[in-house]
């Protein structure tokens, strides 16, 4: 009762949980009779400012004494309590506090303690009045609100409150007669038509019915005898009858129809017609009165079952009827399986009470229930099939009890008989196996090791869930041998079947062996066919075995080496987490440890998985954790290991150094990185001493690359790297300042670094130049030169920015030094600066430079289109400062032929405004100020003074206010939240109220109302800044704890949305609020705070749409939808195949109008306004009205698309009547509409809300409807005016209602079908749009109709007279509609499908669509290619995959077909496409048309994949491999590949000219440009060489190779083993396991290890290659001509031009192109060829100077 009474006031408060929550976190107001009160007490609680503040002054209130009218503090209290609200802090302290415990607390010493009699007296007083404050009230809205308040209150006394309870009970006379009278009033509010009640508020006013009725069946329960003596009877008579109405109102919801019937039976007890009522419920009776026959189980008493246990049991037998009937309606089935399990615990003690003649109705009761359970225990509905599972146990229990093992056999018969669906059946068995234990179930139960256990473990969940159940509870009962035997072996056994799912069965071996930790872990480490995965997962999970590991890493040394190479990500993680992992952190790590970690950093480092790479670097971490604590254990007792310890950590520092080569990629960089930032630290925390001398001599220069790399964390670690590690810096200013005048961002970030590095080395070699003496600073010095250096640099080029912004964005693009200087400052310690001067200095001239700055770019940024904007540029100057400037770039004369364009211009300005707003920001944030430091007494020590940070947030203002530039102005919102942030928490008055000015005058801006000084608003742009410029104010304010900006501006922006002002003036306002609204919806730190102003936003969105007057405005409020339908549904996922949305953007109604129950409402009026005007049928042709009725459809549009995300909650009509069945009737009507696509919509929307049975109902109207439509067609002929929207929307509607409920009821279905075939030829004279959606319909019911037998031989012959229209006619009218008729086409396939002639089928397939058509080309190309790669799939040593199917995206009519056929009729058309000549004929003639002018290129694709599938293709092989050199569209390759491969296949030789074009063309598939399908193509195509054709073909290991073709193949190879996908790298990897690539060693162990990474086989595959090359090894011209051919890729990666690239036309390349392959490591790669030729041909001089030329590192692969 608490929980309902919580909900309803929830549900009454229209707020959701969170609102609620804020409710009773807020302040009680004081009882109205307290008001003016004097006492001081009520003053000290009206002053508390919170309601933790009034929790306290309550409990001093009540435990000290008061100076003044003492005896009236109990009465205060008393009020206090029943007028907070329910859950509310005060109340519930106020309730503990009215209790013996705290009575018992009280100071024994006190003058005037509380007493339970006094207490008592308070409470009574306080109900007593409560209750006489509603005699004589009105029946009015208010007084029913106000009712249902005291009811709520009085009521919540029942719930744990004793002294309530208690003091209740005397009252009880006061509420009794209150209680009908208030039901009667709600009951005809809800009854009267004429109030026109909001859906809200008839749901309000049920749920105070519920509410009332509830209070009433506890009175009655409570205080039965007293309300006798109170003439009870006669005041409760009148609930009787209402309690009569609202049990039976079928559009109640069913918590208060439920309630009602319980209030019926106490009524019926009560007044002593007991007997009457149960014979009553127990004659069968109609479907609304379930309720009353349900509420007569549940207030059975168990004493009455000796008089009525036949009642109670026809009772019963006919709710579970209607449960068997109206199976398919859920909130029935919820409201069933929740009451029969609540009847179900009443059940315990009968047995003993009745007698035998009547101890068969308890077995029947119990077997009824049983039933019920068992039908419903497997239902879709959570809270059923929850339900349903607890009652039957509990019928269970109570058999066990009674001896009835009957009930168990039904349970076993179930099972065995395979009545039901197994998930059901394994359910069931789960309940019985709690109750009657394992053994009985597997003596009745043979099937489950015989067919259930070893077919379905591991596949099917409820079977898994089911042996974890028996398993764990037969340990506790089984001998362990046979539990051994039984339960483990059957997990070996499933193990081994590689259909199963290897993780589940792994989750139950490790369950198992916890059970048994040290018998089992021995029979798995024996078992040598058991995954490596398998006994890992279990050894891991038992602590048991930890103190084994040593023993156990070595015996499975090998084993967790192949898996740490392994391709399953998996496996490769517990094998490190098996090496790594300890009982104790401080034990030593081992040298075997080490030499597998190291193994896994080698291969694994460079995995582009970042949630691999995550998980690998918290268990290396663990590792790291070890070594420190041993370490520091070694320091405190040197020991031997304590060295090796030493010894491991410095070769792994230089492993990880070592692994950052210049070519890393990202992920290798990034682990490495992290991984010696933990080791330095480590280091550093031992005192250990670490730098040059103890690494590697590339180390260090390897860090300093990395100071280039794209991404800034890995900067920054590289950075305090050096810092840490060298002790010279070998940086050269010059180059430095280089790059930091760049035109490349890159390159100034990369400067910036190196200047850090720079600046905060020990000792550097290249001293700083300045061109003039600088003022000398203590406090950093070298940092303070290298500002004072760029802030010269800065000053020449603002210098020259003045004079010519265009020249100034080529030579001094300004950014690159303002980043450094903004980088450098982020170092430093600014509370250290404002205590010298010449910081102090800097700093004033760094700020006033940025305004200047500012100033100069503000025009380009701030212009109407800054894209293109480009200022009026001069000759270049030829004074002395252009002239320095250009001798500091770079010499050569790529710069001067540089063009300069408005891109480079837009660059310079927005990335120099980005650069001066952040270190504008930065200083405001971190600075000292002025006004803050003369309060503390510091008036000197100040970076910034107060003329300064005006003249700052002036400059903020403006630019959010003008800039149009979305970068410049997203990063002014980044400057200015730092600003803000400050200011807010500012202890200075004047700065702490600036925000709230600055949000006052924007507020006043946005309105309208005026403007400031010199600030223009954009318009355009989705308002530019302003949006940013009040979400950072209002964001900063919420560290402070603090909302009421947030509210302020909601409330303000939402009444400027709602007010429609009109003129211009009120557009762009209403314009501008919609924009702002939409940043602040978006805004992340908002998101649950702006959630109250969903609803309101959501319909300012909507209105304008509607009443929007120009594009601009209804633009805004577009974007202001998508933005709300984002924060209430979740980012847009990938739809599902069927076209739906994912689950994760949809939500129940339920759930939806729980939070935003004021949608309801709006919805419903909008819904039924559009529904009105298309019954009304009115509207003008006039240009306003047609205006007008577009603006309504776009309106309706955006409702449906909302609309469309809902669904019916399980729970629809349980609670609420806000249920979206009641949405319904309007958007039937809406399917009229004169859109097209709000006639879709509204179909759609209607099949989501509607149950089955609702469906079928409207179905059936439908259809009469449709057929009274044709016999007037057939009656009239030509003189009817058909409304073909309505005809159109009734047929949408039939399909999405058709789709939900398929062949439910076949003779419908069949009468639809009837219908249709005989309108169809005259819909097709009068509109062609609404035939096709007659066709879809019947094609939708066709595709469903799987068995022959739903279509007799009329009905089909019915439906063919539809094909067997004029094809002709039908072709021309969809042409003139421009729609497809491939619906058509699909009608045919269906209907020869459905007439059950196989030949038929396929004749019409084979012989009908081959016809020279045009209009059919697209259909049956995708029909013929896809049937045809379906049998291919079939195939052993298949040509095509499932890759195949995703590349070609086949439509899903085309899926449903083939789907509908039967296997043998699929292999029989597939192999009669296969053979036939007709369409080999038909094929050739379209690619020979095709070749000359193609009109489609997906056509023209389709066909040349489908040539090779054909039995005779026509392909020649050199014509073929002639294709494969030229130049043609990518559209064709899918074609082409398959061609090759047909034929190389098919070809026992492969002719030595072939090889060369054949292997460049899968050299251009494999290029990272190419699509991801390609690439895999160009592995399967190797593949196929390499097996087919490499021993007898390629020349290896013969005297006669061609150079070229080895060379190339080689380099195939190791471009697909270093592919960015994982699905092409694992197809390589395959190839060289398998193809004979692999070493003698190798191959022995391939049997255990067939899945190896790529990267672990790229050295072995060289290895073997070269090696059967070893007949050339004195030809150096081959080999060097062998080495180019391989290496060339990875060489040309190597390159790094230096020089900016400059185009023929002048323009530059400012950015880096990002690499394509993230994966490859060109490096790397190169020196594992080198290796690979040194070992084979070092002896080859020419081939190893050419090798020594490339200088690569000598010991990267030693690591």
């Amino acid at each position: 009762m608490n929980d309902l009474n919580l909900r309803v006031a929830a549900l009454k408060l229209c707020a959701h949980p969170k609102r609620f929550a804020e409710l009773r976190d807020a302040l009680v107001p004081l009882p109205k009779r307290w008001n003016s009160a004097p006492q001081e007490y009520v003053r000290q609680f009206a002053a508390a400012k919170s309601s933790a503040e009034q929790v306290l002054v309550v409990k001093d209130i009540f435990f000290k004494d008061q100076q003044q009218d003492h005896e009236e503090v109990a009465r205060f209290l008393a009020d206090l309590l029943l007028a907070s609200p329910l859950k509310h802090a005060v109340r519930n302290q106020l309730t503990k506090l009215f209790s013996d415990n705290a009575l018992a607390k009280q100071d024994a010493k006190r003058l005037h303690g509380h007493s339970k009699e006094q207490l008592l007296e308070a409470l009574q007083q306080s109900l007593g009045e409560m209750a006489q404050s509603l005699t004589g009230i009105s029946p009015t809205a208010l007084s029913h609100d106000r009712t249902n308040d005291v009811f709520v209150s009085a009521n919540a006394c029942l719930q744990n409150f004793p002294f309530g309870r208690e003091a209740l009970g005397y009252q009880v006379h006061l509420f009794a007669p209150l209680l009908p009278t208030a039901l009667e009033g709600y009951w005809a509010d809800i009854s009267d038509p004429s109030l026109e009640l909001s859906p809200t508020r008839r749901n309000e006013l049920y749920l105070y019915v519920q509410n009332a009725l509830r209070f009433l069946v506890s009175l009655l329960s409570e205080w039965s005898d007293q309300l006798r003596q109170c003439d009870g009877r006669r005041l409760l008579g009148s609930a009787d009858v209402v309690a009569q109405k609202v049990a039976r109102h079928v559009d109640t919801p069913w918590d208060v129809r439920s309630i009602a019937g319980l209030l019926i039976g106490h009524l019926a007890r009560f007044s002593g017609t007991f007997r009457e009522y149960i014979a009553e419920c127990s004659r069968p009776q109609a479907e609304q009165d379930l309720p009353v026959q349900t509420a007569a189980l549940l207030v059975l008493r168990r004493t009455d079952y000796t008089d009525y246990a036949p009642q109670a049991l026809a009772i019963l037998k006919t709710i579970v009827s209607v449960g068997e009937r109206e199976s398919s309606v859920s909130n029935l089935l919820v409201f069933l399986s929740k009451h029969l399990f609540i009847y179900s615990k009443s059940l315990g003690e009968i047995q003993a009470l009745l007698p035998d003649e009547l101890e068969i109705y308890n077995q029947q009761i119990l077997a009824e229930l049983q039933v019920f359970a068992l039908e419903n225990i497997s239902d879709a509905t959570d809270s059923v099939r929850h339900m349903s599972s607890a009652l039957l146990r509990q019928v269970l229990q109570h058999a066990q009890v009674a001896g009835r093992e009957e009930l168990f056999q039904v349970v076993y018969r179930q099972f065995e008989g395979r009545a039901a669906p197994l998930s059901a059946s394994c359910l069931a068995l789960e309940q019985l196996v709690a109750v009657a234990g394992v053994s009985r179930c597997i003596d009745n139960c043979p099937s489950l090791f015989g067919v259930i256990f070893p077919r379905f473990l591991g596949c099917e969940d409820s079977v898994d869930a089911l042996f974890k159940a028996m398993m764990v509870s037969a340990h506790k009962t089984q001998p362990l041998a046979e539990w051994q035997s039984l339960w483990f072996g059957q997990l070996l056994a499933a193990i081994q079947v590689p259909e199963k799912r290897r993780s589940v069965i792994e989750q139950l071996l490790t369950q198992a062996v916890q059970l048994e930790p040290q018998t089992l872990a021995h029979l798995l480490l024996r078992n040598a066919r058991l995954p490596l995965s398998s006994k890992l997962a279990a050894i891991l999970s038992v602590r048991q075995l930890s103190v084994r590991r040593q023993e156990l890493l070595r015996d499975l040394k090998q084993d967790v080496d192949q898996a740490l190479l392994g391709l399953d990500d998996h496996t490769r993680l517990l094998a490190l987490r098996f090496v790594v992992e300890t009982p104790r952190p401080s034990e030593h790590l081992t040298t075997a440890e080490a030499e597998a970690i190291s193994l896994y950093l080698r291969h694994n480092a460079n995995n582009p998985s970042a949630h691999l790479r995550q998980l690998g670097y918290g268990l290396l971490q663990k590792a790291l954790r070890r070594i420190h604590l041993g370490l520091a254990e070694h320091q405190k007792r040197p020991t031997p290991a304590g060295e090796e310890l030493l010894r491991l950590l410095t070769r792994l520092t230089g492993d990880l150094s070592r692994n950052l080569f210049p070519t890393a990629n990202y992920g290798r960089r990034w682990l490495s990185l992290h991984l010696l930032h933990d080791c330095v630290e480590l280091s550093r925390k031992l005192q250990l001493k670490i730098g040059e001398e103890q690494l590697p001599a590339e180390a260090l220069p390897n860090l300093e690359h990395c100071l280039a790399d794209s991404y800034e964390q890995n900067k920054v670690l590289a950075a305090q790297l050096l810092e840490t590690l060298q002790s010279r810096s070998r940086f050269q200013p010059d180059e430095i300042i280089g790059l930091l005048l760049s035109l490349r961002p890159p390159d100034s970030a990369t400067g910036a670094f190196q200047l850090q590095v720079y600046c905060r080395a020990k000792e550097v070699e290249h001293d700083m130049p300045l061109a003039m003496k600088a003022e000398e600073s203590t406090y950093e010095p070298r940092t303070y030169r290298a500002l004072q250096w760029c802030m010269e640099h800065l000053r020449e080029g603002l210098c020259l920015a003045q004079r010519d912004l265009a020249e100034a964005a080529k030579l001094n693009p300004l950014y690159g030094l303002l980043f450094a200087s903004r980088h450098l400052l982020q170092q430093l310690n600014l509370k250290q600066l404002a205590k010298e001067h010449a910081w102090k200095r800097y700093i004033e001239d760094l700020v006033a430079l940025c305004l200047k700055v500012s100033q100069v770019v503000l025009p380009v940024v701030s212009s109407a289109s800054p894209e293109g904007h480009l200022p009026t540029t001069r000759d270049y100057e030829t004074d002395q400062p252009l002239t320095n400037v250009l001798s500091r770039r770079l010499p050569s004369e790529a710069l001067q032929q540089v063009r300069t364009t408005p891109q480079m211009v837009l660059l310079c300005a927005w990335r120099s405004i980005k650069e001066v707003c952040l270190i504008l920001g930065g200083l405001v944030e971190r600075a000292p100020l002025e006004e803050e430091q003369q309060q503390q007494q510091e008036p000197n020590d100040f970076l910034l003074s107060s003329g300064r940070l005006e003249a700052i947030g002036e400059q903020f203002l403006l630019l959010l206010a003008e800039t149009k530039h979305r970068g410049a102005f997203e990063q002014a919102y980044v400057g200015f939240t730092m600003l803000c942030r400050r200011f807010w928490h500012s202890d200075s008055v004047r700065l702490n109220q600036l925000p709230g000015q600055w949000v006052s005058e924007a507020m006043a801006m946005v309105s309208g109302e005026e403007v400031r000084k010199g600030a223009r608003l954009c318009s355009t742009r989705r308002s530019a800044g302003m949006p940013f410029m009040l979400q950072a104010l209002i964001c900063t304010e919420l560290k402070l704890g603090t909302h009421a900006t947030l509210h302020r501006c909601m409330h303000r922006l939402l009444e400027v949305c709602e007010r429609r002002s009109a003129g211009s003036a009120g557009i762009t306002a209403r314009s501008h609020a919609l924009n702002i609204l939409r940043a602040l919806f978006r805004c992340s730190e908002l998101a649950e705070l702006v959630t109250e102003f969903m609803a309101r936003g959501i319909q300012c969105g909507l209105e304008g749409l509607l009443l929007a007057e120009e594009w601009a405005e209804r633009n805004c409020a577009t974007l202001l939808l998508a933005a709300l339908v984002v924060r209430v549904f979740g980012v847009e996922r990938a739809r599902l195949e069927t076209g739906e949305l994912h689950v994760r953007n949809r939500m129940t109604g339920r759930i939806f109008f729980t939070r935003y129950p004021q949608l309801f409402d709006y919805f419903h009026i909008a819904l039924q306004r559009e529904a009105d005007q298309m019954d009304s049928n009115e509207g003008g042709s006039d240009a306003e009205n047609g205006g007008g009725k577009r603006r309504q459809a776009v309106q309706l549009e955006a409702m449906l698309l909302m609309l469309s995300r809902l669904y019916p909650s399980s729970l629809e009509g349980a609670e609420s009547t806000l249920n979206l069945s009641e949405f319904v009737p309007f958007l039937i009507k809406i399917c009229r509409s004169h859109d097209l696509m709000t006639r879709e919509r509204a179909a759609l929307v209607v099949a989501n809300f509607v149950s089955q049975e609702q469906a079928l109902a409207e179905i059936r109207h439908l259809v009469v409807e449709l057929k009274a439509l044709q016999l007037k067609l057939k009656k009239e002929k030509e003189a009817i005016i058909l409304d073909t929207n309505l005809l159109h929307g009734q047929l949408l509607l039939l399909l999405h209602l058709h789709r939900l409920v398929r062949w439910m009821r076949p003779s419908l279905t069949r009468m639809l079908l009837h219908t249709l075939a005989a309108l169809a030829a005259p819909i097709l004279q009068r509109d062609v749009c609404a035939f096709s959606a007659l066709v879809d319909v019947m094609v939708a019911a066709m595709e469903d109709a799987v068995d022959p037998g739903l279509l007799d031989f009329q009905l089909l012959e019915e439906i063919g007279a539809v094909y067997l229209l004029d094809h002709k006619e039908v072709h021309k009218r969809c042409q003139e509609q421009g729609i497809s008729m491939r619906f058509y086409q699909m009608f045919g396939l269906h209907l020869h499908r459905l007439r059950d002639i196989s030949q038929g089928t396929v004749l019409h397939i084979i012989e009908d669509l081959s016809e020279p058509i045009w209009a059919l080309d697209e259909l049956k190309v995708e029909l013929w290619l896809y049937l045809l790669l379906q049998r291919s799939m079939g195939q052993e040593r298949s040509l095509v995959s499932e890759l195949d199917i995703e590349h070609f995206q086949f439509a899903g009519d085309i899926r449903r077909y083939y789907k509908t056929l039967s296997p043998e009729l699929r292999e029989e058309i597939a192999q009669e496409l296969y053979q036939s000549q007709a369409i080999r004929s038909c094929v050739l003639n379209m690619v020979k048309a095709s070749t000359s002018g193609c009109w489609s290129l997906r056509l023209a694709g389709r066909l040349a994949a489908l040539q090779p599938l054909l039995q005779d293709p026509g392909l020649d092989l050199n014509r073929l491999v002639q294709q494969c050199s030229e130049e043609y569209s990518s559209h064709q390759e899918a074609g082409l590949v398959l061609g090759l491969k047909r034929l190389i296949t098919e070809r026992k030789t492969l002719e030595r000219k072939h090889w060369p074009p054949l292997l460049n063309y899968a050299l251009r598939l494999v290029e990272p440009v190419q699509p991801v399908y390609l690439r895999h193509q160009a592995a399967e195509l190797c593949d196929l060489l390499a097996r087919s054709h490499l021993k007898d073909q390629l020349g290896l290991g013969v005297a006669n190779v061609d150079v070229e073709v080895v060379g190339r193949f080689i380099k195939l190879v190791l471009l697909l083993l270093l592919d960015e996908e994982e699905l092409v790298r694992h197809k390589a990897a395959q190839l060289v396991c398998s193809a004979g690539f692999r070493s003698e060693v190798q191959q022995e162990q391939e049997s255990k290890a067939k899945d190896i990474l790529p990267s672990a086989l790229t050295p072995e595959f060289l290895k073997v290659v070269l090696s059967k090359l070893e007949n050339q090894a004195d030809n150096p011209d081959f080999l060097l001509r062998l080495f180019h051919l391989i290496a060339e890729p990875f060489l040309a990666s190597e390159v790094k031009d230096s020089e900016l690239s400059i185009d023929e036309d002048g323009d530059v390349d400012v950015f880096d192109k990002q690499e394509i392959n993230l994966y490859c490591e060109p490096l790397l790669v190169l020196c594992e060829l080198s290796a690979a030729f040194r070992s084979q041909f070092g002896k080859c001089q020419a081939l190893m100077a050419t090798i020594n030329a490339l200088g690569l590192p000598a010991d990267l692969l030693t690591n």
